[in-house]
C-alpha cells in the first residue's frame, strides 16, 4: 500500500545540519496552533486524565526539549519570541492564561523539566524582565514540597533546582538533597536503575533516569561533584548494555510503557554526548541517534498535517496510557539534545560506526535476556511487572518475548480475537472463551541462557515456564497445574496480514509475510494448531495481524507442554 511521505521522511539525517532541519520539519506544523497568549498548543481533541488546560501546557513545554538545544547554539530565532511570550504569559498570575498553582502529582511538574533545561542551556536568551523572571521563579518554585510519584518524577524537581542555581535565583538545598538521596534508592548496580519499582525496568531508565542525571552532571559538576561523578559513571557503565536494545540499522525493540515517545529511545546517546561522557566511540553514539531517527521518520507516525500522533508504529490510541494527550509524543524531542553541541564537536565529526555485539546478552539487573542479529532484537524478560493501572501494562511488561520486527500486541477484550495473545500463554475456563494471561509473578529467574517464571493467572491454576533463546527461535517449556478443566493457547509472534501465507502441520503452523516468518511447533503435549485472527490495531507495529498458535484442552492435574517458536526476518 502506498503511503504519503512527508519531507522529513526524505531527510538523510547524516549531518548536524540534517538533524537541525529535521527539528524544523517537526516544529513547522505546530506554529499555527498556539492558544491565547501562546501559553499552550492545541494539537488534538482527545483527552488525558489531567484535562485540556494541562494538555495545552504540556504540548507547549515539550517543544522546548528540541528548541532549547537549538537556541543554545544560536539557531531557531523565529521560534524564540513565540515561546518567550508563552512562558511570560503562562507564569504571570495576573494574566488570563496563567498556568495556575501547582498541586500534588500535577502534570505541570513533568513539564517544568523542559523549562528548566531551557534556563540551563540558554536562560539569558529569554531576556526576561525582573518581574517576568520573578514570576517564572515563583511558578517553578511551586514544585517544592509537593507530593510526587516515587519514580523518575523526582528528577523534574532536581532539574528545577539546578536551573535556579545556574540562574542565580533562590534555591532549596534541603529539597534538592532529599530528592537526590531518594533517587539513590533505585540504583540496581552495573549502571542500572529501576523506575521506582524494583520490577519496572524499561525505557525510563535510559530516557528518564540517565538522561536527567547527565544533564545535571553537565551543569552542576563544580557545585555537586559527588552526584555528578555518580551519574557519569553509571551512564558509562549502562551504555554498552543499552546498545543491545537496537538493531544495527537503529530500530529499537518495543517494551514497556510510554512507547508513544518513539525516538526518545535514542535520547540517552544524545545526552551521553552532551555530557561529554565518551563511554562509547563517538561514531557509535552517533549511529544510534541518527539510525533511530532515520528509522522513525520513515514510519507512518504523522498526521497528514505533519503532527506526531499517539501510537507507536502507526497512530493508535488502543495502546496508549491514561497520560497520553495530543502533545505527549513531542517528549521525543529530547533526542535533539545533541543540537546543543557545535558542528566542531567530535560527535558530529565522527563517522557513524556500527558496534560489534554478542548474539546473546544477559542483563540480570534489568531482569531480561537480549538475543539479536543485525536485523532483529528479541527481548526475553522475567520478573518484570508494572503495578500501576496506566493502560495495558500486562502485555507491555509480561509477555515471554518482545521483538523489534514483530512488535507485540495489546488486548482489546478477553475473547481470543480481542485478546491478541501473541508471545504469551493465555488461559480460559474450559469452553468459555474468556482468557487471562500473566499479571504479576510468584518467582522468577534470569540465567545466562534462559529465563524462568512462576505465576498464577487464575485461582487454582499455577504455571511455570522456562524460555530458552536459540535465535531466531526459542523453546518454551510449561509445567501447568490445574484443579479444573481449562483451555490454554500458546501464541507465537504476530505477522502482518494481507499478503501472508499459512502452512499447516500436524503439530504446528507457519505464517509467512513478504519480509519474515513466524512459526510455532508443539514438541510435547499434543495440541491443535491455529492461526488466530486478532482484532485490528492490537499490534504496535502492524494494524492487521495473524498469530500462529497452539491450543490445548487440559483436564485437572499436572501437565508438561513444550513448544518451539520462531520469528525470523530476511529484509532489514
Amino acid at each position: 500500500m502506498e503511503r504519503f511521505v512527508l519531507p522529513i521522511g526524505q531527510n538523510p539525517l547524516q549531518t548536524r545540519a540534517d538533524v537541525e532541519r529535521a527539528l524544523h520539519q517537526l516544529l513547522e506544523p505546530v506554529k499555527g496552533r498556539f492558544t491565547e497568549g501562546n501559553a499552550g498548543l492545541h494539537l488534538g481533541d482527545f483527552a488525558a486524565h489531567y484535562g485540556e488546560a494541562s494538555a495545552h501546557m504540556e504540548a507547549f513545554s515539550r517543544m522546548l526539549w528540541g528548541l532549547a538545544p537549538l537556541w543554545s547554539q544560536g539557531g531557531g530565532e523565529e521560534y524564540l519570541p513565540l515561546f518567550r511570550r508563552g512562558l511570560v504569559c503562562g507564569t504571570d498570575p495576573d494574566h488570563p492564561v496563567y498556568w495556575g498553582a501547582v498541586a500534588d502529582y500535577d502534570q505541570k511538574i513533568v513539564e517544568m523539566a523542559a523549562i528548566a533545561l531551557t534556563l540551563l542551556l540558554c536562560g539569558e536568551r529569554l531576556k526576561l524582565s525582573r518581574t517576568e523572571a520573578q514570576n517564572l521563579h515563583r511558578w517553578l518554585s511551586g514544585v517544592e514540597g509537593r507530593a510526587l510519584p516515587q519514580n523518575n518524577w523526582l528528577f523534574f524537581r532536581v532539574l528545577v533546582q539546578a536551573a535556579f542555581r545556574r540562574m542565580g535565583w533562590p534555591w532549596n538545598r534541603e529539597q534538592l538533597e532529599a530528592d537526590l538521596s531518594r533517587l539513590e534508592d533505585w540504583v540496581l548496580g552495573e549502571g542500572w536503575y529501576c523506575d521506582g519499582q524494583p520490577s519496572q525496568i524499561d525505557y525510563y531508565i535510559p530516557f528518564g533516569m540517565h538522561y536527567y542525571g547527565l544533564i545535571y552532571a553537565r551543569f552542576m559538576d563544580q557545585k555537586d561533584p559527588v552526584s555528578c561523578r555518580r551519574f557519569r559513571e553509571r551512564a558509562a557503565r549502562f551504555a554498552p548494555d543499552f546498545l543491545y536494545w537496537f538493531e544495527d540499522g537503529g530500530r529499537a525493540v518495543p517494551f514497556g510503557r510510554s512507547l508513544t515517545y518513539r525516538f526518545g529511545q535514542c535520547a540517552f546517546f544524545s545526552a551521553l554526548a552532551f555530557a561529554e561522557v565518551e563511554a562509547l566511540p563517538w561514531g557509535v553514539m552517533k549511529s544510534r541517534v541518527l539510525g533511530n531517527l532515520r528509522d522513525w521518520f520513515t514510519q507512518p507516525i504523522f498526521s497528514p498535517e505533519g503532527l506526531l500522533t499517539v501510537g507507536y508504529g502507526y497512530p493508535n490510541l488502543c495502546m496508549s496510557e491514561n497520560y497520553n494527550a495530543p502533545g505527549s509524543p513531542y517528549w521525543a524531542l529530547k533526542a535533539f539534545l545533541c543540537l546543543a553541541l557545535p558542528e566542531s564537536h567530535p560527535f558530529w565529526q565522527a563517522e557513524e560506526q556500527i558496534p560489534v555485539l554478542e548474539p546473546l546478552h544477559p542483563l540480570p539487573q534489568a531482569r531480561m535476556l537480549l538475543a539479536r542479529s543485525e536485523a532483529q532484537v528479541q527481548l526475553f524478560p522475567a520478573g518484570q511487572s508494572c503495578v500501576c493501572q496506566l493502560g495495558q501494562v500486562g502485555p507491555k511488561y509480561e509477555k515471554l518475548v518482545y521483538s523489534s520486527r514483530f512488535g507485540f500486541s495489546v488486548s482489546r477484550g478477553d475473547s481470543l480475537e480481542e485478546g491478541a495473545f501473541d508471545s504469551c500463554l493465555a488461559v480460559s475456563e474450559a469452553g468459555e472463551d474468556r482468557w487471562r494471561t500473566q499479571r504479576g509473578f510468584d518467582a522468577w529467574e534470569v540465567a545466562a541462557d534462559h529465563t524462568w517464571r512462576r505465576y498464577s493467572p487464575m485461582r487454582g491454576v499455577q504455571i511455570e515456564v522456562t524460555v530458552t533463546p536459540a535465535f531466531p527461535s526459542h523453546r518454551r517449556e510449561y509445567c501447568i497445574t490445574t484443579d479444573r478443566p481449562i483451555d490454554v493457547v500458546d501464541g507465537g509472534f504476530a505477522v502482518p496480514a494481507g499478503e501472508e501465507t499459512v502452512r499447516w502441520e500436524a503439530c504446528g503452523v507457519t505464517v509467512r509475510c513478504p519480509w519474515g516468518v513466524s512459526a510455532i511447533r508443539c514438541e510435547e503435549g499434543g495440541g491443535e494448531p491455529l492461526a488466530a485472527v486478532p482484532w485490528p490495531n492490537t499490534n504496535l507495529l502492524h494494524p492487521l495481524t495473524r498469530i500462529p498458535s497452539i491450543h490445548w484442552r487440559l483436564e485437572p492435574g499436572e501437565h508438561r507442554l513444550v513448544t518451539w517458536v520462531t520469528g525470523d526476518v530476511w529484509e532489514r
